[in-house]
């Protein structure tokens, strides 16, 4: 009996021998993981500066191979810009070019810096002739398009 007891205290010993080592090699795993995302983050964070380098540098002036991706980015701060400036117009404001703080449209100095605020264009409006007519195209395309499904 005692040889019995023996060899199941030696089982109970091994065991929480392999379960501690597997447990190490778990935890050490997990912190190479951290250190790896932690790299990685770092390298995508490098890349973003680097990229954001190279276009302040050269987006008058980009390698071919990536001209697409300047001019892409490009397009998408001018059309930030001019959706910001729409924002602001909305909420009857104007952005003072010397500070960057918001003022009413009424006002003609910064209320923070004093600068001579530079107001807006109005927005161009549409001849209302040009405009009658672009509908009626429409108009017209979406019944053609009716049409040619109804035939099907």
């Amino acid at each position: 009996m005692s040889d019995i007891l023996k060899k199941i205290s030696e089982t109970i010993t091994e065991t929480g021998k392999s379960v501690g080592e597997k447990t190490k090699q778990v935890g050490s795993a997990a912190k190479l993981n951290a250190k790896i995302i932690a790299s990685e983050h770092s390298i995508s964070d490098n890349y973003t500066i680097l990229g954001k380098y190279y276009y302040d540098t050269f987006k008058d002036d980009p390698a071919e191979e990536v001209a697409e991706a300047v001019n892409s980015i490009t397009a998408s701060i001018d059309a930030i810009a001019e959706m910001k400036a729409q924002i602001l117009a909305i909420k009857g404001l104007v952005k003072c070019v010397a500070c960057g703080a918001e003022c009413p449209c009424d006002d003609i100095f910064c209320g923070k810096c004093g600068a001579e605020l530079v107001k807006p264009e109005p927005p161009v409006e549409e001849n209302a002739e040009e405009t009658a007519e672009e509908e009626t195209a429409a108009e017209e395309e979406t019944v053609s398009d009716q049409d040619t499904t109804s035939e099907e």
